[in-house]
């Protein structure tokens, strides 16, 4: 598990449900799928074996750069169009909420991750493009437990 697995399986949710998936939506998801995770699991061994790409703080709230690039082609269009994602039985109990996650406008997430002390307390080094950490797993669950 990882990332990157992580992120096959929410575009193969968004492809099952009919929901679109966009770049900047995959990012948001992935980030607050993980949040809301540790939020109801604590740091479970399911939290830290996904972690294995930390997420940046960007002008547009975390990103996993990696993965970023790997859909940057795309710019706005539907991932679920060109990938079928592939399916992780690990992150099944997800799958609720990551449909209801793609349900909700993009940028009120970008919005909602602003407004977590780990964004918001960087906002103007993330802005001015100065080097900021990136993520660590306990901000995200301080962000998701507050």
């Amino acid at each position: 598990m990882g990332m990157r697995e992580l992120a096959n399986h929410i575009i193969a949710v968004g492809k099952t449900h009919s929901l679109p998936v966009t770049n900047l939506q995959l990012q948001k998801v992935m980030f607050f799928a993980l949040g809301m995770h540790l939020r109801r699991s604590d740091i479970d061994d399911l939290a830290i074996e996904t972690y294995d790409i930390p997420f940046d703080k960007w002008q547009y709230g975390p990103v996993v750069e990696s993965i970023y690039y790997r859909f940057n082609h795309l710019k706005d269009k539907d991932i679920t169009k060109d990938f079928q994602g592939i399916y992780q039985d690990e992150y099944s109990g997800w799958d609720q909420m990551i449909a209801q996650l793609l349900q909700i406008d993009v940028f009120e997430l970008v919005r909602v991750s602003h407004d977590m002390p780990s964004w918001a307390d960087n906002e103007q080094d993330i802005l001015s493009r100065n080097f900021v950490e990136s993520y660590t797993l306990d901000e995200i669950h301080k962000d998701f437990t507050r």
